[in-house]
C-alpha cells in the first residue's frame, strides 16, 4: 500500500467521523428548535406545566449534584 493509498484511507476515515458528528449536532439543534416551537405554540396553561417540569428536572439534577458532592467528602474524610 503506498503512502497516497494510506494517506485517502485515514482522509475518507477522519471525513466519516466528521460527518457523524455533524448529524448528531444537526440533530440535536433540531431537536431544541422543535421544542422551543412547541414553547410557543402551547397555551398558557401548557407552557405554566412545561415550566413546572423543567423545575422538576433541574431540582432532580441539583440533588443528583448533591449526593455526589457528599460522596466524595465522606469518600474524602475517609482516607
Amino acid at each position: 500500500m503506498s503512502w497516497w493509498d494510506r494517506f485517502v484511507t485515514i482522509f475518507k476515515s477522519e471525513a466519516a467521523d466528521v460527518k457523524e458528528g455533524l448529524q448528531k449536532a444537526g440533530k440535536s439543534v433540531s431537536d431544541e428548535l422543535d421544542r422551543k416551537q412547541a414553547e410557543l405554540d402551547a397555551e398558557p396553561h401548557e407552557r405554566i406545566d412545561m415550566l413546572l417540569e423543567e423545575g422538576e428536572q433541574a431540582d432532580a439534577r441539583f440533588d443528583e449534584l448533591e449526593q455526589r458532592i457528599k460522596g466524595d467528602q465522606d469518600s474524602a474524610g475517609s482516607q
